[in-house]
């Protein structure tokens, strides 16, 4: 019989040691139809920031939306039966929803669910943001799947609800740090094993457009709070003409420069109206808002809530 061919070895703190070979390491389902090394590089470049978890048991009479909310979220439902829907009637379709499924929403995107008559629900939210250079939403330019059914995957996904619920709620020392590594856990999760699901936008397969907007993304940030900031002043960080700069950004994350700049200020004073008890007046001049009542229209427009129901209203 013929021998073996012996097999690698290294010498560890005096050991004879045996190195697993990456071949017989369980390979990952697939990833979604992107360029590989785009994605890598969006992938490192997306920040996770968790805003809360909440677990709920619903009555038989509960029901949710049609609604906007100006974060990312996902449902997991533990049990019951019933439908949902993201996006707008007619422009999306319905799904049925069971325990073990997940139900995942892009920030400013109408969603709504409904129980199976006679049946109550039992089921997670997790409020998060994720960012692709600090401004373009990770679901939405990678096309995240709306539903994953029950599946393999369906534990984790459980099981991080659980724990990122959990730290939300005890709010432990270096909560929030945890519980955005939880998220971001079950997001590439998702990345790596649900990738036949996802339907990424034409830009999303390649655009080298997204790092160079960079200079232009961290610039709004650390400007948001300031009404002044024009199209023109990002424009000069990427050193273009104001024209060429609203078609490249265009492009690239789907919206106006105006309209995401608007959109973005949304999101800060989303999460100041969770997080803070500032006035409405403090929250607009802190968002980018020099005028309350504007603020108001322009914070309803994209959620469809008043700032001061939003307040009232958060959770799920």
């Amino acid at each position: 019989m013929a021998r073996k061919p012996p097999l690698p070895t290294s010498t560890l703190a005096g050991e004879l040691a045996v190195m697993r070979e990456p071949h017989t390491f369980p390979r990952f389902t697939g990833a979604p139809p992107v360029d590989p090394l785009q994605l890598e590089h969006w992938l490192e470049a997306t920040k996770v920031q968790a805003i809360s978890g909440v677990e709920w048991y619903c009555s038989e009479s509960w029901a949710l939306g049609p609604r906007v909310v100006n974060d990312s979220m996902w449902f997991y439902f533990v049990s019951s039966t019933g439908w949902g829907r993201v996006g707008a009637e007619g422009a999306a379709p319905r799904f049925q929803i069971g325990p073990g499924d997940l139900m995942l929403i892009p920030q400013g995107t109408e969603h709504i669910v409904r129980q199976d008559p006679g049946v109550a629900m039992h089921l997670y939210a997790v409020h998060f943001h994720s960012q692709v250079f600090e401004g373009v939403n990770l679901l939405e330019l990678l096309g995240f799947p709306p539903h994953i059914p029950k599946g393999p995957g369906s534990k984790l996904f459980e099981e991080v609800s659980a724990r990122a619920t959990r730290e939300h709620m005890l709010k432990a020392p270096g909560w929030r740090g945890s519980m955005s590594a939880e998220i971001q856990r079950a997001l590439y999760f998702m990345v790596r094993e649900h990738g036949a699901r996802f339907s990424p936008p034409g830009r999303g397969r390649s655009d080298p457009e997204l790092p160079r907007l960079l200079p232009a993304f961290e610039w709004l940030e650390q400007n948001l709070e300031d009404p002044g900031l024009s199209v023109r002043a990002l424009a000069q960080r990427v050193h273009v003409s104001e024209v060429q700069f609203r078609k490249l950004f265009k492009r690239a994350t789907g919206l106006s420069p105006v309209r995401f700049m608007q959109r973005r200020r949304v999101e800060r004073a989303g999460n100041l109206l969770r997080e803070t008890d500032l006035s409405l007046e403090q929250v607009a001049a802190e968002s980018g808002f020099s005028d309350a009542a504007f603020f108001c229209r322009v914070f309803k427009a994209w959620t469809k809530h008043t700032p001061g129901s939003y307040r009232k209203t958060l959770g799920l």
